[in-house]
């Protein structure tokens, strides 16, 4: 559920951080319904929404709130501002009146993200995709960019979502860098880049994690 809290805006759960109850917003269903259309507008189907998208993924925040409300007569602007601030996963971000996908895009954008600063990143793959990607890079299947972890950890958890026992992958993104594969930083936890030759590529020993708690 989307709560408001008066002194620090929208946020999730049962309280605030600052212990306040808030004002509901918007229930849990409806607040999947709106994640859903929101995403897939942002990431794969603007034109199907009659959005026009702009290379570097922006679409006209009014524009957006008037296509939902087409589909769910009960969403408005408000409530899409409310989803997006509320966004523990920061998936999106709000600037002068356009809103974008920080990530996750099958549509063809050209995101322009600080460079990442990290020396080694990480994904988490099933013990077939990990061979697989160890002999031919990783590449971005359905989505724009290849979405990288900054820690191993972080990595493994994604990569929970596939398997029960993903493994992970090491990628030298400093040697990578400088070989001229672009990747940039999108949040602390995710990096995006483009696609990563094998040979900076290694595997990471399960022993090697620190996966306690």
């Amino acid at each position: 559920m989307i709560k408001r809290c008066p002194e620090h805006g929208y946020f999730r759960g049962e309280a605030c951080e600052c212990g306040a109850v808030g004002e509901a917003v918007l229930d849990d269903e409806r607040s999947e319904k709106l994640g859903r259309l929101v995403a897939g507008a942002l990431r794969h189907f603007p034109d199907d929404m009659g959005l026009e998208m702009s290379p570097r993924g922006w679409v006209d925040l009014d524009d957006l709130s008037e296509a939902i409300g087409t589909r769910y007569r009960w969403a408005n602007k408000r409530l899409v501002i409310s989803l997006v601030q509320s966004d523990p996963k920061e998936r999106y971000e709000i600037r002068e009146g356009k809103i974008r996908a920080k990530y996750g895009h099958s549509v063809d954008v050209d995101l322009d993200y600080p460079p990442n600063e990290l020396s080694s990143l990480y994904y988490g793959a099933n013990e077939e995709e990990a061979d697989r990607i160890l002999e031919v890079g990783l590449k971005a299947a359905t989505q724009r960019y290849v979405h990288l972890s900054t820690a191993p950890e972080k990595a493994w958890h994604v990569g929970t979502f596939r398997t029960k026992s993903p493994r992970v992958i090491r990628v030298d993104a400093e040697a990578a860098q400088r070989a001229g594969v672009k990747m940039m930083t999108v949040s602390e936890n995710i990096v995006i880049s483009e696609n990563v030759p094998p040979e900076y590529l290694s595997p990471v020993p399960l022993a090697d994690l620190n996966l306690e708690g």
